[in-house]
């Protein structure tokens, strides 16, 4: 709002000036009277307005486009970046890990018997749940890693400079802080985790399978645990 009065406020000032310094010196008229600025005036405060136009729609058209860029990037439910965000992602921190040498590690998380939570207690209930969850990845991951929404009740972790040593304990200490949650109606939830670390050969898409295929595995032991080998 202080810019807008500001734009017109300048406008009319630029306008008065111009008319003087063309009456003074470019008219040779000494003295004016005050009449003759009344036309100025008013292009100078229409000219602000005009301009304050613009500066608004200029704004808001920005915002329009955050949000629209927000919008495609981020998962609507938990606030997590959506899977095309997360895959984007990983695949400049494969190509910085190979250039660099250093350690990168994805893991996938999958809550466990979600359908069951759904159909038990009904979807407002679950996306309660996912949004629990999402929760607990943000407060127990670095601001350097990144966690995103793949889709369901899956989630995907991106670990820079992590090796999978490092990667499976901080998902075992996530697993278990999920496991002494107790969310109302639900009570206690658990996930399955499959962790690995990128191989010298392997591109992004390879590091997310071989991760996918240990979380399978921890499913099939008996859910609620982690694997990384």
């Amino acid at each position: 709002m202080i810019l807008y009065i500001l734009l017109v406020v300048g406008s009319v000032l630029t306008t008065l000036v111009a008319s003087y310094i063309h009456h003074r010196f470019v008219m040779g008229v000494r003295e004016t009277e005050f009449y003759q600025y009344i036309v100025p005036f008013m292009v100078g405060v229409a000219f602000g307005v005009i301009l304050s136009m613009l500066a608004g729609m200029h704004s808001s058209l920005k915002e329009k486009e955050r949000e629209l860029k927000e919008l495609a990037s981020t998962d609507p439910l938990t606030g997590l970046p959506n899977k095309r965000e997360i895959l984007n992602y990983l695949s400049k921190e494969v190509d910085i890990a190979k250039r660099k040498g250093s350690p990168l590690s994805v893991a996938v998380l999958d809550l466990d018997n979600f359908k069951q939570i759904n159909d038990t207690y009904g979807h407002m209930v679950g996306d309660r749940v996912l949004k629990h969850l999402a929760g607990i990845l943000r407060r127990n991951l670095r601001s350097s890693d990144m966690v995103g929404r793949f889709g369901g009740e899956e989630f995907v972790v991106v670990m820079k400079d992590t090796d999978l040593e490092t990667a499976h304990r901080v998902m075992d200490r996530i697993r278990r802080e999920v496991e002494l949650a107790n969310i109302e109606p639900v009570g206690s939830i658990s996930v399955s985790i499959g962790v690995a670390e990128l191989g010298k050969e392997e591109g992004s898409e390879n590091l997310i399978i071989k991760a996918d295929e240990r979380l399978y595995r921890a499913k099939m032991e008996g859910k609620n645990r982690v694997v990384s080998a």
